[in-house]
């Protein structure tokens, strides 16, 4: 079965750190990937772009409106994903639980929502 797994953090919080700091903080990030990956769970696992490149598309009166960022009232936004492919939710979470955004970032709002892929 696979799970989605979604990293969030509050990207203002972040992006306002002094350089150094958020430096240090992608470098602990970098270093927990390697035991996350030797699980042999992850099957995807990648980074997304700043929000202020983000761009949301709704429907409105019968018409695609295109608005920029993500548009949601939520002050943690969307930062990464990876796809876990695993038994149970139990198995799926002790491997997110290895991703850095689950160890690391606290006063960054990091963390990560585990959900099952519905394979229709």
């Amino acid at each position: 079965m696979k799970f989605l797994c979604l990293g969030y953090l509050d990207m203002q919080a972040f992006d306002s750190a002094p350089e150094a700091v958020r430096t240090e903080v992608m470098t602990k990030c970098f270093a927990q990937c390697k035991p996350f990956r030797e699980t042999g769970k992850v099957v995807e696992e990648e980074a997304l772009g700043h929000t202020s490149s983000a761009r949301t598309l709704r429907p409105r009166s019968g018409k695609t409106v295109v608005t920029d960022g993500p548009f949601m009232e939520t002050k943690e936004q969307l930062g990464s994903f990876f796809i876990v492919e695993a038994d149970s939710l139990d198995e799926a979470i002790e491997v997110a639980s290895l991703h850095p955004g689950a160890i690391y970032g606290e006063e960054y709002g990091f963390g990560i929502e585990v959900r099952p892929i519905h394979q229709f």
